[in-house]
């Protein structure tokens, strides 16, 4: 007797799935593969480095022909002086002695406009800063260890800019002292150190190592400031990128306006008033002696000029969205994305009863990586906003199309479309929303999570798994026959 079991017998038989077979093996391989995904995200942000390495070596380029990132220096007062030696076979200790003056104020006016070279484009300014001081008589008693003499017959008046290659006017400045008024003329500086240039943040300007750090000083003979009054003068000079203003008086005014609809505030202090519209701005600041913290006259390194340009009152000229910062933004979320997408995908498997290959799933993953190569390379030429619609319709499109014909159905693609184009705004939402990017991307992605365990909550994750109709062999002794 054969111990084959009839074609109904065996048709009627059905063995248990592997689990691999199975949705919960397959989910389990969606989720490896959105993590695969950071791979190619991490060349992307390799080429986003790069390309913002680029743009900032070309800024840099550009701006120093106009004279880069200016500070600027109000008038002090400086004199050579010397400690002899204490010991013999000492040498004599040389400095330089600086006064600040009692009040100081500045008002500088900003005509600003971009530069472009190739498809990059530089922020420049013309400005013209008048400044105005009044200076105390020089002292009898120097802030100097004792034996120490200033020589105040070779004093100076010392002002200046960061780069004087942007100069677009020879200073002249105009005194009324005691003994009735006079005029100064201004020539570049030598031989007197005030230490190397500083501010917050530090630029990235090289120093040549000269008295002055590669800092623009201008000088002229302070004989008719020595018994004190009042000082001015007017700066006009080319830059790029940023402005600022050193606190050079005990208490010091400040006040910036100019065209640049999208200023950045910064430097040592916060602005004490200041407006913002598309025609332009206007910023004050005002440092009294105390905040300033720094003293009013001593030796040049405790007024050196990093002490000052430390405590600057800035004003960036930031180009507004700029598309490498806003990709890199978005690059932090890439995996999340993919995770979301995917699991869009997976749902859609689910509920359609059709399979998508593993091979399908990574090309849907390197449709959204090629997302983030034509946002950034878009943005570059048209613009953040331009850019990011250009590449967001494209990819939805592209996703949702394939989703339809994955699927064999039409609801499919327009469902894909629709869920697709609500991630990708949420993309464009976290890029903008800086403050709020972790909270507004929390929120998504439990929602996004919430959504695929309600629609998937009836399925069989083991695959479909039927009953098991026995055989005679599988049934317990007591009841084979």
């Amino acid at each position: 007797m054969s111990d084959a079991l009839p074609e109904s017998a065996a048709a009627c038989i059905r063995l248990p799935k592997p689990k691999s077979a199975g949705r919960g093996g397959k989910a389990l391989l969606v989720c490896l593969l959105a993590l695969l995904m950071a791979i190619p995200g991490l060349f992307v942000l390799g080429l986003v480095h790069d390309r913002a390495n680029r743009s900032e070596k070309v800024v840099a380029e550009v701006s120093d022909l106009k004279g880069g990132a200016q500070q600027v220096l109000g008038p002090l007062i400086v004199a050579p002086y010397v400690l002899p030696a204490a010991k013999p076979g000492e040498e004599a200790r040389h400095g330089w002695y600086v006064l600040s003056p009692d009040t100081g104020s500045a008002t500088a006016r900003v005509a600003s406009g971009t530069l472009k070279r190739g498809i990059f484009s530089v922020p420049v300014y013309e400005a013209s800063v008048d400044i105005e001081a009044t200076f105390p008589a020089a002292p009898a008693a120097p802030s100097l260890p004792a034996g120490a003499a200033v020589d105040w017959s070779r004093a100076r008046v010392v002002l200046g800019f960061s780069d004087l290659r942007g100069g677009k006017l020879d200073p002249a400045g105009v005194v009324a002292g005691p003994n009735g008024p006079a005029q100064l003329a201004f020539a570049p500086a030598s031989g007197i150190n005030l230490g190397r240039p500083g501010r917050t943040g530090d630029n990235d300007r090289t120093y040549d190592g000269d008295g002055s750090g590669g800092f623009g000083l201008m000088s002229a003979p302070a004989a008719s400031l020595l018994a004190g009054g009042s000082f001015r003068t007017r700066l006009v000079f080319t830059g790029a990128q940023r402005l600022s203003i050193m606190p050079f008086a005990r208490s010091t005014r400040v006040s910036i306006a100019g065209d640049w609809p999208d200023p950045g505030f910064d430097g040592g202090f916060s602005p004490t008033r200041r407006e913002v519209a598309d025609s332009g701005f206007k910023a004050d600041w005002t440092v009294p002696f105390m905040a300033r913290g720094l003293v009013a006259e001593g030796p040049s390194d405790a007024l050196s000029l990093l002490e000052l340009g430390r405590k600057d009152l800035g004003v960036s000229f930031v180009p507004a969205n700029n598309p490498y910062q806003f990709v890199m933004r978005a690059l932090k979320y890439a995996v999340m994305f993919i995770g979301l997408v995917f699991l869009t995908f997976f749902v859609f498997e689910a509920l359609s009863g059709q399979r998508l290959h593993a091979a399908q799933y990574v090309l849907i993953g390197l449709a959204q990586m090629v997302f983030y190569l034509l946002l950034l390379s878009l943005s570059e030429y048209v613009g953040f906003d331009w850019g990011f619609a250009i590449a967001a319709v494209a990819t939805v499109l592209l996703i949702g199309l394939y989703a339809g014909a994955a699927f064999r159905a039409a609801r499919y693609r327009v469902q894909a479309i629709v869920v697709f184009s609500l991630v990708y705004g949420l993309i464009y939402l976290l890029m903008r929303l800086e403050d709020f990017a972790l909270l507004a991307g929390s929120v998504a992605a439990f929602t996004g999570l919430t959504a695929a365990m309600w629609l998937t909550r009836n399925i069989d994750w083991y695959g479909g798994k039927g009953p098991v109709v026995a055989t005679d062999s599988q049934k317990p002794l007591s009841q084979q026959g």
